[in-house]
């Protein structure tokens, strides 16, 4: 069962980035799963870790990197000797200055509603001619020092991690949210995609476009132009990844969870399921019960 962590506090302040620096080994026992309101980013100090995410698992590397998104449930685990890394953990809205062009909130919005299939795994090779391993080390560093404007500091480093992160996956030809126009198409969306947070599992796009104060017709023209996908798609995005969690986190059956979501019967759940993760959602919850089988099973000591 996975668990909710809560934000970090320093000196009585919410920190919106936070910067960890880990050591395991095999002899520890598996950490948790656990989800929170942080976009996670992984970089390997040394040895090699397993990150679970959800029904997956990817190898973190010395020198390499693994994205976290918001809401998804994760641990990491050292199988054999062991291994340290650096976790920079922030809310994707940090990067939003309160003064910013429309295709920058694009940007940080392709980062927030993590829609898409991009890459989260990053292998040494990808980073070791980049800036990343030096920006890290220097986060790590001006978190526990602490000299002043070190939260500027911060936020500058982990803008730069981004747009690496954000031009990588231009080049693998990820369909981006980059289309926002203008400041009116920008609070447009952001209305639009609060009230779809709120209102998932029962709501229409005619009562969507009624919140935003538009006309249906020009709502689903708008959504789809700045989103690269129709609103019911989005919504159905949207259910699904609330369905992943209540497969991870509850003894629901398939049913009980397709309602909850906003489906309207089981077989249209699992269809929408399989189309997007390419496994059904029995599979799914079997796939991560066989992780945490894993994660909890003895590690090796001295090849016995």
């Amino acid at each position: 069962m996975a668990f909710y962590e809560k934000p970090f506090y320093r000196d009585g302040v919410r920190m919106p980035i936070q910067c960890i620096t880990v050591g395991l080994d095999a002899s520890a026992n598996a950490p948790s799963l656990h989800y929170h309101e942080y976009t996670e980013l992984l970089f390997g100090l040394t040895g090699s870790a397993q990150v679970y995410i959800g029904a997956k698992h990817y190898t973190l590397q010395a020198g390499g990197m693994v994205i976290v998104h918001t809401g998804c449930p994760h641990d990491v685990l050292c199988r054999e000797g062991s291994c340290s890394y650096i976790v920079v953990k922030f809310l994707p809205q940090v990067l939003l200055a309160d003064e910013q062009t429309p295709s920058a909130y694009g940007h940080v919005l392709a980062l927030m509603e993590n829609s898409g299939e991009k890459q989260i795994a990053f292998p040494p090779v990808a980073l070791e001619k980049t800036a990343l391993p030096a920006l890290f080390l220097h986060i790590r560093s001006e978190w526990q020092e602490q000299a002043l404007g070190y939260e500027l500091s911060l936020r500058a480093d982990v803008t730069q991690i981004y747009l690496y992160i954000l031009r990588y996956w231009e080049a693998q030809h990820v369909p981006l949210l980059s289309r926002i126009r203008d400041m009116g198409q920008t609070e447009f969306i952001k209305h639009a995609i609060a009230y779809v947070q709120t209102h998932y599992p029962d709501l229409t796009a005619a009562e969507t476009a009624d919140a935003c104060g538009v006309s249906a017709t020009y709502f689903s023209r708008m959504f789809k132009r700045a989103m690269h996908q129709s609103f019911s798609d989005y919504v159905a995005l949207v259910r699904l990844r609330r369905a992943e969690q209540l497969l991870l986190f509850t003894d629901d059956s398939i049913t009980e969870i397709a309602q909850a979501v906003g489906f309207s019967t089981a077989s249209y759940f699992i269809s929408r399921f399989r189309e997007t993760k390419h496994m059904t959602p029995l599979q799914f919850r079997q796939a991560a019960k066989s992780n945490a089988e894993k994660r909890d099973a003895p590690c090796p000591r001295n090849g016995i």
